[in-house]
């Protein structure tokens, strides 16, 4: 829906929907509802509840268990280096996570 609506909008991730229209969307996205077609004129609700959701998580997509070694990883001054570094880390990941980042990509 984001990527069909909204990649070139102004601001996507700046600018907040309304609280009102951001609780419908949560609520429609939560009942697996297929009525999501009013939203697909508004990016910026999409983009809210995609901040929501992960704000929301229990523990973030990148794990509080990881962070030393993503802080170390993206110290890492070679760009290739970093790069590798950075898919060691990406390795470690729960598979849950991991499948949540190449959905949202």
């Amino acid at each position: 829906m984001l990527l069909e609506t909204g990649m070139k909008e102004e601001g996507l991730f700046r600018i907040a929907a309304g609280a009102s229209k951001l609780k419908k969307l949560k609520a429609a996205l939560d009942c697996s509802t297929s009525q999501l077609e009013e939203f697909y004129s508004d990016p910026h609700a999409v983009a809210g509840a995609l901040k929501s959701y992960l704000r929301e998580l229990p523990e973030p997509l990148m794990t509080f268990g990881l962070y030393d070694e993503w802080t170390q990883a993206s110290n890492v001054s070679d760009p290739d280096k970093r790069l590798q570094a950075l898919w060691v880390t990406c390795d470690q990941l729960p598979k849950a996570h991991k499948t949540n980042f190449r959905y949202d990509k």
